[in-house]
């Protein structure tokens, strides 16, 4: 789970489009980055495809594969509606916009049948990775699924993605289970807090 970044033509132009947005002051936080560059993180606009489509052209193949645990090199219109379908409780998404427009970052929370419990993914932007970004998205995203009510988090991540377990564990007590081959399903307690959380 990890990446983003915009292209040019029409992706330019949603990156501009959400600059706008991001400027209306609803429901956002500018953020400092440990280089002293800043962020915006706002909540994804349900429907807005456009956010998605700037996201994922930034996601390197390494990172694509992280995040969807496939290769995939381009998303179809029902996966990109998909991505862009919430409704700020039961499917939340966070987006960190750059200065320039573009959404360098999303996490998201999706409600599972299992009372109480979500799914959870990020990805930022490779151009943007080591800045910080991740572990603020997954803090807010942790936050609003608590307050919707949802106390355990799931994810599945390759094995092979230290970073993504070393955030992920800092959001609460945590338990990983493997999955298919390479593939580990993390389990995040959110009802207490973890001590690594606060480092």
């Amino acid at each position: 789970m990890c990446a983003c970044l915009p292209a040019g033509g029409e992706l330019a132009e949603a990156a501009a489009g959400l600059a706008g947005a991001a400027e209306s002051g609803a429901d956002e936080e500018r953020a400092v980055l440990r280089d002293g560059s800043t962020v915006v993180i706002r909540p994804l606009a349900s429907g807005d495809e456009a956010a998605i489509a700037v996201w994922f052209e930034g996601l390197g193949p390494e990172t694509r594969y992280a995040r969807f645990l496939a290769g995939v090199s381009r998303l179809n219109d029902r996966t990109r509606s998909e991505l862009a379908r919430v409704d700020h409780r039961d499917r939340e998404a966070l987006t960190a916009v750059a200065g320039d427009g573009a959404v360098v970052g999303i996490a998201r929370y999706a409600r599972l049948p299992e009372p109480g419990t979500a799914e959870v993914a990020v990805a930022v932007a490779d151009r943007w990775r080591g800045h910080g970004i991740a572990r603020l998205l997954l803090q807010r995203i942790a936050a609003r699924a608590r307050a919707a009510d949802i106390h355990c988090l799931t994810a599945l991540c390759l094995m092979s993605n230290s970073a993504i377990l070393r955030l992920l564990s800092r959001l609460g007590p945590m338990t990983t289970a493997a999955s298919v081959p390479g593939v580990v399903e993390v389990r995040i307690d959110l009802r207490r807090a973890s001590t690594a959380a606060r480092r």
